[in-house]
């Protein structure tokens, strides 16, 4: 075989990835040692919100149905502003509904106000239903 063909199918398998929307995800962002030193852990979760393994794994099939790593929304409105507001899941509530142990629901709505908006969305959430397999049933 040619250098140039053998060359080819070597490589094939990394624009494939592409091609069926795999990317590597980022590694988070780490803060300066300085700032990280300031920080004081708990020595209890009590307090805190207690989500199961697969609560968990609801959430992230969810999300990333929902809004995937590096997606852009696209809007109406004449505010550009919004749809980069939209763009971030930091905008928005979650909320988890456990119906059954092999059903959970995940609920996003968006509250501008985080990105310092005054719009109003009517439309801007969605409900999933999620199975303890990782599928999604169903989407409002």
């Amino acid at each position: 075989m040619n250098r140039a063909l053998i060359t080819a199918l070597l490589a094939l398998p990394l624009t494939a990835c592409s091609l069926f929307g795999y990317h590597k995800l980022p590694k988070a962002e780490r803060a300066p040692p300085e700032e990280a030193a300031r920080v004081e852990f708990p020595d209890s979760f009590e307090d805190g919100i207690h989500l199961t393994g697969p609560m968990a794994a609801a959430l992230e099939v969810a999300m990333t149905e929902f809004l995937p790593p590096g997606s852009e929304v696209k809007t109406n409105a004449k505010n550009k502003r919004v749809a980069q507001c939209l763009s971030r899941r930091s905008t928005y509530e979650t909320l988890i509904l456990k119906a059954s142990d092999t059903l959970y629901f995940v609920a996003f709505i968006p509250d501008l106000k985080r990105c310092g908006l005054e719009d109003e969305i009517l439309d801007g959430g969605a409900v999933y239903a999620v199975d303890n397999m990782g599928r999604v049933l169903g989407v409002r």
